[in-house]
């Protein structure tokens, strides 16, 4: 009996392996924020701003990059864990005309993490077109993580400034997001979009409260990722 259990697993490794498909990715990360407390007062980047309306977040062009491993099962089913490098965050934008002269601000929220992607794809037997839908989790874990602020203005004798601080002990080290996409495959090509949600809030807990439902600004990250590959047979 024991050597038709290991006889078995054998050959299911070997039909797991034969069946692989490891694959090389690129896109871009369409990252921004969610969650209720999204909108920031522009007095918590310059306390003169005073009266004006909270700033919503504004979609950040970021970068990814990664490597695929695609475990085909059976009637179209495939597992496919990933590692993938992700940049993340969002840019809060301001612009005020005084007297005929105009100022504007950005403040750019940078995270970069590597994300480890669990997906359960389906493909549609569609032949030399086989359209995908696909979905998991992925945990991500936290790089880096910095804020830049920007300041220009046309009036006469004004500076232009830029400041960069590194704000990763701010942010939480562990990220889960689940993951839903579609996609299409063209023989060794790979096309696919996807909506990454963060279930995890960004900043830290607060010191002086116990527990995560006290403190930690209810900010998430999310993003939509698009990513063109190639599959190795």
């Amino acid at each position: 009996m024991k050597k038709i259990l290991l006889v078995s697993v054998v050959m299911l490794l070997a039909v797991s392996v034969a069946f692989s498909q490891f694959g090389i990715k690129g896109g871009i990360n369409l990252g921004n924020f969610r969650g209720d407390d999204k909108s920031v007062n522009p007095t918590e980047f310059d306390p003169s701003l005073t009266g004006l309306p909270k700033l919503d977040p504004k979609t950040r062009l970021c970068l990814v990059g990664g490597i695929s491993y695609r475990i085909k099962l059976i009637a179209g089913l495939s597992i496919q864990p990933e590692v993938m490098y992700v940049q993340k965050g969002s840019k809060y934008e301001l612009s005020q005309t005084i007297g005929g002269y105009t100022g504007t601000g950005k403040v750019t929220m940078k995270g970069d993490y590597l994300d480890i992607p669990l997906l359960l794809k389906f493909n549609l037997p569609i032949p030399a077109f086989s359209p995908y839908i696909e979905g998991g989790a992925s945990y991500g874990i936290l790089l880096g993580a910095k804020v830049k602020m920007e300041t220009e203005s046309n009036y006469p004798g004004a500076q232009s400034t830029s400041d960069e601080e590194d704000i990763k002990d701010q942010l939480k080290k562990g990220e889960l997001s689940f993951i839903v996409g579609v996609g299409f495959d063209i023989s060794i090509l790979e096309l696919d979009a996807r909506f990454v949600i963060g279930m995890n809030r960004l900043m830290k807990d607060q010191d002086s409260t116990p527990t995560i439902n006290e403190n930690a600004r209810k900010i998430y990250n999310s993003g939509i990722i698009i990513t063109a590959g190639v599959r190795l047979p």
